[in-house]
């Protein structure tokens, strides 16, 4: 499943962002970073997925999408669920390519807070920020 999400950030960023990414699945970055999740299920498992995104990430991305060199922060709270949106609707349709079932749900944002890894992470280098999306089973 994590092969999914790491296809659907390599695309997004770099075939519809044109902006490059890069693994760096050992960085451990400290700056704070906006966060969302957004859940989902893959045949009869609930999962959540979580963005995590430093603001110059979403920044760059606000330019990009909506021709905004400074967003608010209201935009960029609603660009950081959007982007979930994006990145697990991408997910899903790579899934669905392969013949496998999966369905998602509303992404919310959930608020600003410090990067945490933990295993089902995937992290990204976005020139000189970050960003990571955490796949955990919902409980």
């Amino acid at each position: 499943m994590l092969e999914l999400f790491r296809r659907s950030i390599e695309d997004i960023f770099t075939q519809n962002f044109g902006i490059s990414t890069e693994s760096c699945e050992t960085a451990r970055p400290e700056e704070k970073g906006l966060t969302a999740r957004i859940p989902f299920k893959e045949g009869n498992r609930n999962f959540f997925a979580s963005l995590w995104v430093e603001k110059p990430v979403l920044e760059r991305v606000a330019n990009i999408l909506l021709f905004d060199e400074k967003p608010d922060r209201e935009t960029l709270e609603d660009l950081t669920a959007e982007l979930a949106n994006f990145l697990v609707g991408h997910a899903k349709m790579i899934a669905s390519d392969r013949k496998l079932s999966c369905e998602i749900g509303t992404p919310e944002f959930t608020g600003e807070n410090t990067f945490s890894f933990e295993p089902g992470t995937l992290l990204y280098r976005v020139e000189d920020h970050h960003i990571a999306l955490h796949i955990r089973e919902k409980r």
